[in-house]
């Protein structure tokens, strides 16, 4: 029988994707979304994103957990639209790619996983990541400061196996 393994993904175009083993929780990989830089502007690399859940796949028999874009209050709209586009991109990867997955809202992985855990906003997540996972790059060579990305996608790889 293949490894459980469960895979997060934060869409946002500083997002990241995190794979772990459902029944050891080991973190298999973590890395932030793939981009390109065109006209100085980041982009989605969706070459590279489909590339990504490839090689998590490959770990073991896979379930993703996509958060579900949402427009925030005084979120701009181009922001907005940002957003949206990339969980769409994402929706797309998977789907052609014939990888099961589920969405779910941000509101409800964070009652869920962080209910107990000190803090507010990035930085609750975050520390819950760093403190069940503290072997984890959460903050990649050559950063400074944790990126909230990975934290994400920790906390969301772990709701899919709660």
């Amino acid at each position: 029988m293949a490894n459980k393994i469960s895979i997060g993904i934060d869409p946002g175009i500083n997002g990241a994707i995190a794979a772990i083993s459902a029944g050891s929780l080991e973190v298999l990989d973590l890395v932030d979304t793939p981009v390109i830089t065109s006209e100085g502007k980041r982009l989605y690399d969706i070459g590279g994103m489909a590339d990504a859940i490839r090689h998590m796949s490959l770990f073991g028999d896979a379930v993703v957990i996509l958060e579900q874009a949402q427009a925030m209050p005084g979120q701009g709209v181009s922001s907005t639209f940002s957003t949206g586009r990339g969980f769409g991109i994402w929706e797309g990867v998977l789907s052609a790619l014939g990888v099961p997955y589920r969405t779910v809202r941000p509101s409800v992985w964070v009652k869920k996983i962080l209910a107990g855990t000190p803090g507010e906003g990035k930085a609750r997540s975050l520390g819950f990541a760093m403190r069940m996972f503290p072997g984890a790059e959460i903050t990649p060579k050559g950063s400074r400061k944790p990126r909230d990305g990975r934290g994400d996608a920790l906390c969301l790889a772990y709701y899919g196996i709660r």
